[in-house]
């Protein structure tokens, strides 16, 4: 699926996952907790769909989306 395709929990992830790389090859102080807790409000959708915009994704490729079970 492409990024526009993704529920608002996977946009969510994928934003997380886009500041602490782009803070990592900035050499910048990782996010705060809080930063990432608000990470909708920081970075725009529009942002990560221009950044992702050739990568297909799949459910599988999100934390959002395992399902808790036996280990």
């Amino acid at each position: 699926m492409k990024v526009t395709e993704l529920s608002r929990d996977e946009l969510i992830e994928l934003k997380q996952r886009y500041l602490m790389e782009k803070r990592e090859e900035e050499h910048e102080d990782e996010p705060s907790y809080g930063e990432l807790a608000n990470v909708d409000e920081l970075i725009s959708d529009d942002e990560v769909y221009a950044e992702f915009d050739y990568i297909d994704f799949e459910k599988d490729d999100f934390f959002c989306n395992q399902k808790g079970g036996d280990v």
